[in-house]
């Protein structure tokens, strides 16, 4: 469907569990006057996940009321924020570093590692300090996961990299599936910042031993990323 049926379907339609399907696929026409309005609408929405929705829509579009906009939701719920700084990292809003720093001490892990995560996106190496000393504290293995693929992504030599990713591989062995589940993705994603031979292997290692069924999936489908892409 085209811009104008997608929005039509939309209209006519009154269940949230379809509008939640249809939202995402207007992603691609974000940047259009028409997509925009009604994305921008739906971000007012009284539902928490119709809003996340909208704002993960809007993602590629750069216009300066939509950066307002999604500022203005900063102080919505997790599921909001989260992807409110998914969309400064994308658009590397440097303005925003104060925000994302100060989430670090959301209770929250998963505001944790989403506003750490998007620090590393938007390239904000005055902040690798901010990062390392939260480090000193963090409980979260999953949070950890994110500081360590910020700071790999914020690293100048390839030392740090390295130490950074052994960090990495050794969260494969956490006791937290959810963490382990991370860090797999996570390390993929890295596969063109970091040496991908001690990647694999530590996989290989870690599948022999892995009990939860999605992460085994997950860490296949890692493997065959790194060894083939």
């Amino acid at each position: 469907m085209d811009a104008k049926q997608l929005l039509q379907t939309l209209k006519n339609t009154p269940n949230e569990t379809q509008m939640l399907k249809i939202i995402p696929k207007l992603g691609k026409y974000a940047k259009g006057k028409t997509v925009e309005n009604a994305l921008a609408s739906l971000s007012e929405s009284s539902s928490e996940k119709i809003r996340a929705a909208a704002i993960d829509a809007l993602l590629t579009n750069s216009h300066k009321h939509i950066k307002k906009l999604v500022t203005a939701h900063m102080t919505d719920t997790n599921e909001v924020k989260t992807k409110c700084f998914e969309y400064m990292g994308y658009h590397r809003m440097k303005q925003a570093e104060p925000i994302l720093l100060a989430h670090l001490n959301d209770a929250d892990r998963w505001v944790r590692y989403f506003a750490i995560l998007n620090l590393g996106d938007m390239g904000a190496y005055d902040v690798i300090e901010d990062v390392e000393k939260h480090l000193e504290n963090e409980t979260s293995d999953v949070v950890k996961s994110g500081c360590y693929l910020t700071l790999v992504l914020l690293s100048e030599t390839e030392a740090e990299k390295d130490y950074y990713e052994q960090k990495l591989i050794q969260l494969l062995n956490s006791s937290d599936e959810v963490a382990r589940y991370v860090t797999i993705n996570n390390l993929a994603d890295l596969k063109n910042h970091l040496k991908r031979e001690p990647i694999i292997n530590a996989f290989y290692a870690r599948l022999q031993i892995e009990s939860d069924e999605e992460n085994i999936t997950t860490l296949k489908n890692a493997i065959r990323s790194l060894k083939y892409w």
